[in-house]
């Protein structure tokens, strides 16, 4: 007799219109507590068309990222970008980008398919415990 439990978080981040400092804080610090309490999760992103971030947003993404890399990899189960086109899906999906997460990643035009890939993962994680 036994019990096996597993919990996965899926995050999903849409940015739209202006994107502020304080919202780029606030969406890290959400990946930080799941990293933090070693929750495992799947992130799903998307960015409308004629979104604006802020001028540092990289900067402030590209400072928690290196402080945070290691853990983000060994927790983080896989990252989607859904693209708005097929040139946003070319400038995402290379394997430079690929190589950069060091989780699996997947780009796609469908938020369908991004799900899609998320619970195949899950499912095959499930198969393997």
């Amino acid at each position: 007799m036994g019990l096996l439990l597993t919990q996965t978080a899926v995050v999903e981040a849409v940015f739209h219109d202006r994107v502020d400092a304080a919202q780029i804080r606030h969406w890290l610090g959400d990946i930080e507590r799941l990293i933090e309490q070693r929750q495992p999760f799947f992130f799903i992103s998307s960015t409308r068309a004629g979104s604006q971030f802020v001028e540092d947003y990289r900067a402030i993404q590209g400072v928690w990222y290196k402080q945070h890399k290691a853990a983000f990899r060994e927790v983080c189960q896989g990252l989607v970008r859904i693209a708005c086109d097929a040139d946003e899906q070319a400038r995402l999906d290379t394997p430079a980008l690929h190589a950069a997460w060091g989780v699996p990643y997947f780009v796609t035009l469908d938020r369908t398919h991004g799900y899609r890939w998320i619970a195949e993962r899950m499912v095959d994680h499930a198969a393997s415990v």
